[in-house]
């Protein structure tokens, strides 16, 4: 008997890990390399640029081509599970993000690196609607609030790592190595992938499931239309027939596409799961809230670099606050998020952006590293904060058995808004400094008053230093140049922070519609407890049981 029991225990093989957090792990390593590798990519762009021998504005095509690779897959990571089964996906798409790490470590030139970055984009776009409803289901009710503090802190927290491992980059002038982590990270979904994920049959019948083939007809091509025009924006702006055009035709698909989608039986993208007041106030603070990001990255990485100029080890530290603002958000809203709902805690985040975005619209060069650090540690606590809790309260918002819809319709549009953010941002930031510039040079030009007597002091300077006349006057103008170009590429980071002030400000509105139209559904449900009837009191009065 006792050999018997031991080898019945002896076949029960117990996992090391719970499985919600093998689950988390498998979430993290398989979309979050995404996150990370694009905002490294922002930060060693002159690293990669340098030593792939090409120009800035070429280097903007492989971040374009994954960022709208990754809202290409997106959709698809809903729709083709149910199709082949979410391990035959699930491991496909891992190994076609793999194939793209490997072309990205080897490219030689620009091709293989926009076909290597686009590769990853897709898979990681269709891996992310793959599995992260699987994760959310594997937490226990009593723990299932920790899947806050996880997407904040581990897929947010990617962000912020990616930035920071991109600021290193810079110091040692190396970015191949960035890319062997991404294998580090596939190799780990592989070796998770194979062992928990169950060899279920698909959730529906290919041969009988009938997908809307001209909505993905239509929104592939809005996709792949957008390519043109965001790439040559910064160089010709928004003037230019190389740009207008192809943004009138994508605006035309983008219309189309929704006619035939939104009355579609079943549609690539369920935009009409989000028609109510609950799910449209969640939706606007996601999207907002995912601007607002790239927005503060652009215009904080932008101000510390150009206009302060810290060593490099700088940039390090500066991220790393931003991973802590995650990190304090997450444990806030894994607190507080079943108590407040999504609305109050969307509030507190959006005034907390709001304030920091009211003091970076008059922050010069006077302001000091340790409070602009501490400042983007609040953005990330904001920002996080407002858009996750927009996108818990739409997935949460109505139906249960419909979350999946409503979640899959938002990281759509909120992936594809942002992809087109990033270059229009760019755009802004670059024409708001050409503005400024001309304005100052505009006033240098005029010999005023206040130009002369800098001037004059600027060349005493010289001289007392013991430079000739003519050297002194040639280092003077040229110093006011330097100082006029700083001041130029100020007002264009000012700009983008009123940018970002409005932004908060849309977040803070939706945020109280959304508190407005009520808490919503908690994540960890109270459980309720059924009573057995009471024994007779005959049989307890005789001491016997039923």
């Amino acid at each position: 008997m006792n050999s018997q029991n031991n080898v019945l225990s002896g076949e029960i093989k117990k996992p090391l890990l719970p499985e919600y957090v093998l689950m988390s792990i498998l979430t993290l390593f398989s979309f979050g390399p995404q996150y990370f590798t694009s905002l490294s990519y922002i930060l060693n762009q002159m690293v990669i640029q340098n030593g792939l021998n090409l120009s800035t504005h070429v280097m903007l095509l492989p971040s374009i081509c994954s960022n709208l690779a990754f809202s290409l897959g997106l959709p698809f990571g809903r729709i083709l599970p149910m199709k082949y089964g979410t391990r035959k996906i699930y491991l496909t798409f891992i190994f076609i993000f793999l194939g793209g790490t490997i072309i990205n470590i080897l490219c030689w030139g620009i091709i293989p690196l926009t076909i290597g970055r686009s590769l990853q984009g897709l898979g990681a776009g269709v891996l992310f609607l793959t599995i992260l409803p699987h994760s959310l289901r594997s937490y226990p009710n009593k723990v299932r609030n920790l899947f806050i503090l996880f997407a904040i802190g581990g897929l947010f927290g990617c962000s912020a790592v990616g930035a920071f491992v991109g600021s290193l980059s810079l110091s040692i002038s190396e970015w191949r190595w960035i890319f062997l982590l991404n294998i580090l990270s596939s190799l780990i979904c592989l070796v998770i992938g194979i062992r928990i994920l169950p060899k279920t049959k698909p959730e529906l019948n290919s041969g009988t499931t009938k997908h809307n083939m001209k909505g993905i007809f239509l929104f592939t091509l809005l996709i792949l239309d957008l390519i043109f025009p965001l790439y040559n924006l910064q160089e010709h702006g928004f003037t230019s027939n190389q740009v207008w055009p192809f943004f009138v035709i994508a605006l035309l698909l983008a219309l189309l596409f929704i006619a035939v989608d939104f009355n579609a039986v079943d549609p690539f993208i369920p935009i009409r799961s989000l028609w109510s007041a609950k799910t449209v106030s969640g939706t606007i603070m996601a999207l907002t809230a995912h601007i607002a990001l790239i927005v503060a990255i652009a215009g904080a990485n932008g101000f510390l670099r150009n206009i302060l100029d810290p060593p490099f080890i700088y940039l390090t530290y500066f991220y790393l606050w931003f991973f802590i603002g995650f990190l304090a958000s997450g444990i806030v809203c894994t607190l507080l998020y079943d108590k407040w709902g999504a609305g109050r805690l969307g509030m507190v985040g959006s005034i907390i952006i709001i304030m920091i975005s009211i003091q970076w619209r008059s922050m010069g060069t006077e302001v000091s590293l340790t409070a602009i650090n501490v400042q983007m540690a609040c953005i990330g606590v904001g920002v996080s904060m407002v858009l996750l809790s927009g996108a818990l309260g739409t997935a949460l918002a109505g139906d249960i058995h419909k979350a999946v819809l409503r979640s899959s319709s938002l990281h759509s549009m909120r992936n594809l808004f942002g992809s087109i953010a990033g270059p229009v941002i760019g755009w802004f930031a670059y024409r708001m400094h050409e503005i400024h510039y001309e304005d100052v040079r505009g006033e240098i030009s005029l010999l005023n008053p206040e130009t002369n007597s800098e001037m004059a002091g600027l060349v005493r300077n010289y001289i007392n230093n013991g430079h000739t006349l003519t050297e002194a006057k040639s280092m003077a103008y040229y110093s006011m140049v330097v100082n006029s170009q700083k001041g130029a590429l100020l007002g264009a980071y000012h700009d983008l922070f009123t940018i970002l002030l409005v932004l908060g400000i849309i977040m803070l509105l939706a945020s109280i519609g959304k508190a407005v139209t009520g808490k919503g559904r908690s994540l960890v449900q109270k459980e309720q407890h059924i009573l057995l009837p009471a024994p007779l009191e005959e049989t307890n009065k005789k001491g016997k049981y039923v």
